[in-house]
Order: structure tokens, then sequence, then C-alpha cells
């Protein structure tokens, strides 16, 4: 029989951004800038400004629970995560996001990460585009957050939205552990994005809801439990124990594999450079066990993320 865990170096002491509660909200940014720097034009007038080529994002997010590719670590801790962007009007970016750890009377600064990447598009519409993005992690070792062993990630996404009706992402992942193998993660999505109010200038602010679907998959580690039978060669076990004995193994085994089923419903609220949003998320894991008995752990969870954030 097997037992299929995640890989044990992403917990505290072993194991999606990628952090992808983080980066969906920073990537959309990145989006708008590019789609609006195209349709900036040089401006030849010796009396007016020429257009901003850069732009800054500071915001500031909690999480409930932090995960990474639908798994959380069994000493999962909210945290509260400031972060600060640079954007340029090319698609290039810089990302820096702090974390720290809110749990009461321990709650402590655990470390940051940097991420420079870039955002492009196929097509004139910006229906067809995507981001490439590395992260290097600066978490201490002893933290109890699940990035903790992680020492760097790269990452690629691609994403089609035809006319606004559903968009479709894909995310790639390859993950480099401070000790161990290292992982590649997946992830397939599929949201919408609904309008549900409208004000401010061409009526772009308001409340807008973002229902997501995302399955994710990558390699994990199983034990798979074998049998074997050896012919006793004591004249003594003989006598004891006659016939043949048989011997329990365990072999660890890496394979590729779903990990998590995750559905969520964002709510966004727009006014000018401000933007305000909520977020709800079920999870469902898949092949995970405990890691004291190698007993199944399955069973679903909820969290939820909620921020703040300006561009200037």
């Amino acid at each position: 029989m097997a037992f299929l865990i995640f890989n044990p170096l992403l917990k505290k002491k072993s194991t999606m951004n990628r952090l992808r509660l983080i980066a969906i909200p920073i990537i959309l940014l990145l989006l708008s800038f590019k789609a609006s720097s195209q349709q900036l034009k040089a401006d030849t007038s010796m009396n007016k400004q020429a257009p901003k080529s850069l732009f800054i994002n500071a915001g500031l997010q909690y999480l409930s629970e932090l995960t990474y590719a639908g798994r959380r670590d069994a000493a999962s801790v909210p945290v509260l995560l400031p972060t600060l962007t640079l954007i340029s009007t090319k698609g290039f970016f810089i990302a820096g996001i702090g974390y720290f750890d809110v749990n009461g009377a321990k709650s402590a600064a655990e470390g940051l990460s940097i991420t420079p990447g870039y955002v492009f598009s196929f097509d004139k519409k910006k229906e067809f585009g995507g981001v490439i993005s590395a992260t290097k992690y600066f978490i201490t070792d002893n933290s109890p957050i699940i990035l903790s062993s992680f020492n760097a990630t790269v990452d690629g996404q691609l994403h089609y939205n035809p006319d606004n009706i559903v968009k479709l992402t894909v995310d790639a992942s390859y993950r480099f552990s401070k000790q161990g193998p290292n992982d590649v993660i997946n992830d397939a999505e599929l949201s919408k994005e609904i309008q549900l109010t409208k004000s401010g200038k061409n009526n772009k602010d308001g409340l807008k809801m973002t229902p997501t679907l995302t399955l994710y998959s990558g390699t994990q580690s199983f034990y798979k439990t074998s049998d074997s039978t050896l012919a006793n060669s004591s004249v003594i076990k003989n006598i004891l124990s006659p016939g043949q004995s048989t011997i329990t193994q365990n072999q660890q085994v890496r394979q590729y594999t779903i990990l998590a089923l995750s559905g969520s419903l964002q709510l966004t609220y727009v006014i000018k450079t401000w933007q305000i949003s909520f977020a709800p998320y079920l999870i469902q894991p898949y092949h995970q066990v405990n890691y004291a008995n190698n007993a199944p752990q399955n069973g679903n969870y909820f969290l939820f993320t909620t921020g703040v954030s300006v561009t200037f």
C-alpha cells in the first residue's frame, strides 16, 4: 500500500510566488499598467509634462493562514504582509514583500522576499499575455511560516481572456529548496471579473467581484510500504520461527500528482488610486497525510485575506 505526502521540506522543518494569494493582486495591477502605458503617446510640446514612466504601489495585506500550492503547515500562523512594488510602463517590475507572524505573543518579523519580473502581452487587446519572474526568499530557518524552507523560485504564467468572458490562467513554478530535492508546482485557474457598481472617471471605480477556481499539481514524496519474505538461515531461528520471515519496508518515492483544489470569491473596491480587497478561500488538499502517524489528512479548510493598497 502507499501513503502519499507532500514533500516534507515544505514544512517548518521540512515544504504555491511564488505566493499566489499575494501574486494575484500584484499581477492584475501590473497588467493594468502595461495596458495603459501603450496607450500613452509621446508629448512633443515644451509646455506639457511628459507621461509618467514609473509607478509605485504600496500595500498591506493580512492572511489568516499562509499557504503554498493549497497546502498549509501544521504550525500555520496568520501573517501580515507589507508590500512595495516599482512598476515600469515598459512592463518591468520589482516587488518586495515582508513577512510578519502576528500569532499573539509570539509575533515576530520572519523575513522578506524580492521579486523582479516582466509583464508581456501578445496582442493589442491585451487578451493573451503572461508574466515571468524570479523570487529570492530571506526567511529565518526556524520560522513557523511555510516558506521557511524556500531558497528561491522561478515562475512563469500565461493567461487568456477573450472578450472578458472568462479568464484562463496557467502557471509553472520551480522551487529551489534550502535542503533536499527541488519541486515543480503547476496550477490551472478559471476566473471571471464581474463589475457590481461603477463610479468615478470613466466608470472605472466601484465594487467588483472575482470568483476563481484553481487546481494545483506538482511533485511530492510518498512512502510505499512493501512486504518481503526471507528464508531463515539460522538453526535457532528455524526452531523458534520455522519457515520464512516477513519484513516490512518503507521506501520513499517521488511523483507528480494533484495537490489541491481551491475556490475563492474576491471582492475589490476601487477609489481612484486606492484599492481595498477581501477574499474568502475554501481549499481541499489531496494526497496529504499527518506526518506524525502517516494517516490521511485531506479535510478541507477555510482561510481569508484582506488588504489595502495605493498607487502613486
